[in-house]
């Protein structure tokens, strides 16, 4: 005959234990829905609260997703805690109001939005917060993680500590669980979302876990140990990754780009997951990061998730937002004034005497006046375009040339190109083309200074 009461126990003691969950606590708030892993884990809690030393109080998050049977639930947790004699708070939200403000995921904004709230119940340090997720999530959370292209952390499943969240049923299964309620003769309510397949880990947890218990009816706590496993690896790879990253690090979401070719392929994706977290919130996956090393060989940059993009120029790799900033018209040039375009300012000064000019700089931005044909206007660049240098007398186009100097992808659009009607005459930061650049024939000379506005 099994005794899940005493199981659940001595699996939640090794957990609380093995994970030091409750090191400096004095009190932990259990996330309590009211369905059968949350009235587990409030009444085991309770139980042995006294000989763990701590306080326990229930927290019930009302959505508003349910209409009357979320409302039913908030009831029954009510009452649950009240014949319990357990501390409770409940709380309601608008989630679907919400939803639509922030454009998320009806799943993603009430994951959030129980989070905010219990984020404020650990406000004090010595507070825990405890949530069900048990060794049947684990199971879930690793075959979504992994099917969806996830990084070697996938596979490390649920965390069992984050912060102040900590999950002391993460060895428990579900049989367990329910068991355990039915010993202790404790009654639950069922969210009705969670009996139909609209969300992927209701797939997961109704056709895919099935059969792996049908393959090893052990599969369960399996994945638990594969996740232990993983963690521990994943731990020590984060560990000397870190090492590597600050070597790599050369400034701001910019890296080093021999350091990272010369690593592990396990240590350069870690890295590399490092270096794209310090630059954005999102999670990212194993392929884009695939993406990324093979952009260390190949260079060029690609656009990772919207306007993040990651770049490969001059033996750095780069993270940055790409939006296309295109000036489309054309701005006529009146040398007695200053042209503003865009985020620049062009500036033309004449010049009488420029025999003693020596500054490479300056003479670069000199045009002769004798060999402009028709008239000046200022645009950005456009495909074809081809620039012919003064001293190196080669023609190039203007993507080798911005890949050459470096230029930051998100300046090559708004760039300002000086053109007569001929074609191309100065490029900010290159110079004056071979074609209108001074020699010491040239009787009327226009220097052109560029600057980017404040």
């Amino acid at each position: 005959m099994n005794n899940f009461t005493e199981t659940i126990k001595n699996k939640v003691l090794s957990a609380l234990n093995d994970y030091s969950m409750l090191q400096n606590t004095k009190k932990v708030v259990v996330g309590f829905s009211g369905g059968a892993d949350s009235v587990c884990l409030l009444h085991i809690l309770n139980s042995l609260s006294e000989s763990l030393g701590i306080k326990v109080k229930a927290l019930h998050i009302n959505h508003g997703i349910r209409g009357d049977e979320a409302d039913f639930d908030q009831q029954f947790a009510i009452d649950f805690c009240k014949e319990n004699g357990i501390p409770f708070k409940t709380v309601a939200f608008d989630c679907i109001g919400e939803q639509e403000r922030s454009k998320e995921s009806l799943e993603e904004c009430a994951r959030r939005i129980r989070y905010d709230f219990f984020s404020y119940e650990a406000e004090n340090k010595s507070v825990k917060v405890a949530t069900a997720h048990n060794a049947n999530d684990n199971a879930e959370t690793v075959i979504f993680n992994l099917s969806r292209g996830s990084s070697f952390k996938g596979a490390c499943g649920i965390p069992v500590v984050r912060d102040y969240i900590i999950r002391p049923l993460i060895y428990c299964t579900r049989k367990e669980i329910e068991g355990y309620c039915r010993e202790n003769n404790l009654k639950f309510v069922i969210d009705s979302t969670n009996l139909c397949d609209d969300y992927t880990r209701n797939k997961i947890r109704h056709k895919i876990l099935p059969v792996t218990e049908e393959v090893n009816s052990a599969s369960i706590e399996n994945f638990t140990r594969f996740s232990q496993s993983a963690r521990l690896v994943a731990d020590y790879i984060n560990i000397q990754s870190r090492k590597e990253f600050e070597k790599a690090y050369i400034s701001e979401n910019t890296y080093d780009i021999s350091i990272l070719k010369s690593l592990h392929p396990a240590i350069l994706n870690e890295v590399i997951a490092i270096a794209f977290s310090e630059f954005s919130a999102k999670n990212i996956t194993s392929e884009k990061i695939q993406l990324i090393v093979d952009l260390l060989s190949e260079g060029g940059r690609i656009q990772l998730y919207g306007t993040e993009t990651a770049e490969v120029l001059k033996n750095k790799l780069r993270f940055f937002y790409y939006e296309k900033e295109k000036i489309t018209d054309s701005v006529p040039v009146d040398t007695n004034e200053i042209t503003v375009f865009g985020k620049f300012s062009v500036k033309f000064t004449e010049f009488t005497d420029y025999s003693n000019i020596f500054n490479k700089n300056v003479l670069d931005n000199l045009i002769d006046c004798d060999k402009i044909i028709g008239n000046l206007f200022l645009r950005t660049r456009r495909a074809g375009d081809k620039f012919t240098f003064y001293n190196r007398k080669v023609t190039k186009t203007l993507k080798s040339i911005f890949n050459e100097y470096a230029i930051p992808v998100e300046m090559r659009d708004i760039i300002p190109v000086l053109c007569d009607d001929k074609g191309i005459v100065w490029i900010y930061g290159i110079g004056v083309c071979a074609r209108c650049r001074i020699t010491n024939k040239s009787a009327d000379v226009l220097r052109i200074e560029g600057e980017i506005n404040d």
